[in-house]
């Protein structure tokens, strides 16, 4: 058997990887908790800004059918971005689930913020590119 080497270049991805990780765990939009809420029967979603979301059982087609017992034991991935059933070998991405259960224009309207957040280097160049224009072109008006 080959024995594994690591080398620099693997040490300094898995450290990336690592502060990605923890960044995006951090993230208030990542989910922290998710339980069956049986007098309600709705799922209710914990979120790390401390935010909370109910959304009616009936509403997630995977679980549309299924035994409140089945139910009993959700889990959340670590990101925090997908809940699980064992019981019923299901697994749902929760940003697909919101969309589903909330429609397009407020996910996207979300997506889009959090991509707003995000930076880089040709994002900076852009804005000073644009900056040195005179800032944000102005909306033309049409008749």
């Amino acid at each position: 058997m080959a024995a594994n080497r690591i080398t620099t270049e693997d040490r300094e991805r898995y450290a990336r990887a690592r502060e990605t990780g923890e960044r995006e765990a951090h993230d208030p939009s990542a989910v922290t908790a998710a339980r069956y809420i049986g007098r309600l029967d709705a799922i209710e979603l914990e979120f790390v800004g401390g935010g909370m979301m109910t959304i009616p059982r009936h509403s997630i087609p995977e679980f549309a059918d299924a035994p409140p017992s089945a139910l009993s034991s959700l889990t959340v991935s670590p990101a925090g971005d997908a809940l699980a059933s064992r019981a019923l070998d299901v697994d749902i991405y929760i940003p697909g689930l919101v969309e589903h259960v909330f429609g397009t224009r407020i996910f996207a309207a979300l997506s889009g913020r959090r991509g707003g957040r995000r930076t880089s280097k040709v994002k900076t160049a852009a804005a000073r590119q644009n900056g040195a224009k005179g800032g944000r072109p102005r909306k033309q008006l049409t008749a």
